[in-house]
């Protein structure tokens, strides 16, 4: 479960795989979103998250979505793909729940499949997000 009502974050990161169609998209996505927190976007791995986040393991920054928040936490995987969504206007509320103790085992499961799939998913989250089939 994510606790995000102490000290909430102003700021969020997100390393993300820029390799990775699928997460290439998600980024996309999430940067149209309209927010109350700010999302600034790092491929990881880069040079620049190198730089920014020398401590963080670049290797488990390409494995998993990772989150910094501008204190420092770190959330990965599926607490990352919460915060990005408690971090936006139209699905905070989404974010709250999915971060609740009935739906958390099913978000952990799910963004699980999703990451180890998220090759093959690459088209299919381009019409999910709403990018299209070309581009």
């Amino acid at each position: 479960m994510i606790a995000v009502d102490r000290a909430a974050p102003r700021e969020l990161t997100v390393l993300y795989d820029a390799h990775c169609p699928l997460c290439r998209t998600a980024r996309q996505w999430l940067y149209r979103q309209p927010t109350y927190v700010p999302l600034r976007f790092i491929p990881a791995a880069s040079g620049a998250a190198r730089r920014r986040f020398p401590l963080l393991d670049p290797a488990e920054t390409l494995r998993d979505i990772t989150v910094v928040d501008d204190a420092g936490r770190v959330y990965r995987g599926p607490k990352a793909w919460v915060m990005c969504l408690w971090a936006t206007r139209e699905h905070r509320a989404r974010a709250l729940s999915l971060a609740q103790p009935t739906l958390w085992p099913l978000a952990k499961r799910f963004v699980a499949w999703v990451s180890t799939h998220r090759e093959a998913l690459g088209g299919v989250g381009r019409v999910v997000l709403g990018g299209g089939m070309s581009g």
